[in-house]
């Protein structure tokens, strides 16, 4: 299966920040991800060795502005960042080109994650391995070597390697030669030809014969077991499928530039308390799909985007994702989904407590300067609040949220967070969950 560069879910799994780290990412260097603190020309031989590497193996990405050592995001700035926005794609493809044959087919992209530019190169698995240096460059690159990525290294391939590129290599021709003696013998030996694609000429047993350019735009191509009658033009009948520009298979190496914005947990919560005017809510659905969690607010955003439930259940079943918050976020959208708490009637100090809140929410007396086992009261009070309650003080009780989640959410247990989780999603479904499933 072809790979998609910067899925949303390849950028959520590179960028996924670590638990236990405080400011750095979860994820290490491997087989198809290296890091790279900054970006300059300097360094261009070791980039180049790590992309052909890459190509030889499963493809990749090399990211640049994540420090090697606890690989902590601090973005390109100065003139690091303005070297890689002054990247010209041409050029570039012309260093591989240079340097190395077949060719490497590459993208670049910049993603921004919190207010910080992170530089991306995406290499694609080569078609045609394998990859081999033709011109040496400084002490990393050596004529004839062919490099391949080994878990978080890019070396000189080793036997076992490129013994497994060679037989692939053979295997896949083996199989080509099939297919075409296959369609000739469909066709029959008298009636078939070949047609050269770089030259235009198709040689026959009868002889041979070149395509006019001035006629190419004016044939009508027939696919093998189509046909349709096109009155006055000329036809050629084609065995195989044709691919118009611009489909995967003909995907050009060096892809124009695309700044794309990280889409995390905080990204998704402060977008709805602040009532954000999101361009691509969809996006912001589709990203709750590789969080570690499910309760994260969705109604707003499906509201913007003008899905109702079934509408965003049929668009969540075509996501792909590792996470189970997917399969979660269709139960939430798919059962009774109210996340209202009902507070009890006994007479415990707590439950007493819970009621004073509560009025206390509706008389919008309570400060977010809140913290401790108070927070955890105020966020179940809130939770009891009825629908009415918080449409009435939507903009207070929404400001309460986004001061109590930045001050608290990041260093909050697991326990503290999910109540803080539930609470925001109980307001998002009172505001914009125009009924349940």
């Amino acid at each position: 299966m072809t790979r998609i560069p910067f899925s949303q879910e390849d950028l959520d799994e590179i960028f996924r920040f670590s638990r236990t780290r405080q400011g750095c990412l979860f994820s290490r260097e491997n087989s198809t991800l290296e890091f790279k603190e900054s970006f300059g020309w300097q360094g261009l031989s070791m980039y180049l060795k790590t992309c052909a590497a890459f190509a030889n193996a499963k493809g990749g990405y090399l990211v640049f502005g994540v420090t090697n050592k606890r690989h902590r995001p601090v973005g390109l700035s100065g003139t690091s960042l303005q070297l890689f926005q002054d990247i010209d794609p041409e050029k570039m493809t012309q260093s591989f080109n240079d340097h190395f044959s077949p060719e490497i087919a590459w993208e670049i992209q910049e993603y921004e994650l919190q207010g910080k530019t992170i530089g991306l190169m995406f290499v694609h698995e080569s078609s045609d391995k394998p990859v081999m240096c033709i011109k040496n460059l400084g002490q990393d690159l050596h004529e004839s070597d062919v490099y391949y990525r080994y878990r978080a290294r890019s070396e000189r391939i080793k036997y076992p390697e490129l013994k497994e590129i060679l037989e692939t290599r053979r295997a896949n021709e083996e199989r080509l030669w099939m297919n075409h003696l296959e369609n000739i013998s469909r066709i029959g030996v008298h009636d078939a030809g070949v047609f050269d694609l770089h030259s235009g000429q198709v040689t026959e047993s009868g002889g041979s014969f070149l395509i006019e350019e001035s006629l190419l735009g004016e044939l009508s191509f027939i696919k093998e077991d189509e046909f349709s009658e096109v009155r006055g033009k000329p036809t050629l009948r084609l065995v195989g499928s044709v691919e118009p520009i611009g489909t995967p298979a003909a995907r050009i190496a060096g892809g124009a530039r695309v700044v794309t914005k990280g889409i995390h947990a905080s990204d998704i919560v402060l977008a709805f308390l602040d009532q954000k005017a999101v361009s691509e809510p969809m996006e912001f659905i589709r990203s709750i799909c590789s969080e570690s969690t499910a309760f994260l607010p969705v109604f707003y955003y499906m509201s913007k985007a003008g899905l109702d439930w079934s509408k965003t259940v049929e668009m969540l079943d075509g996501v792909v994702c590792r996470s189970s918050s997917r399969t979660k976020l269709i139960e939430r959208l798919e059962t009774d989904r109210s996340k209202r708490l009902p507070l009890s009637t006994s007479e415990h100090p707590a439950t007493r407590t819970k009621y004073a809140i509560a009025d206390s929410l509706r008389r919008e007396e309570v400060t977010d300067d809140t913290s401790g086992g108070n927070l955890e009261l105020c966020l179940q009070a809130m939770r009891s609040l009825s629908s009415e309650d918080v449409k009435f003080h939507s903009e207070y009780l929404r400001r309460l949220l986004k001061a109590w989640f930045l001050r608290h959410y990041s260093s909050a247990t697991e326990t503290m967070a999910d109540h803080m989780r539930r609470t925001i999603c109980g307001v998002d479904e009172a505001l914009y969950d125009g009924g349940n499933a």
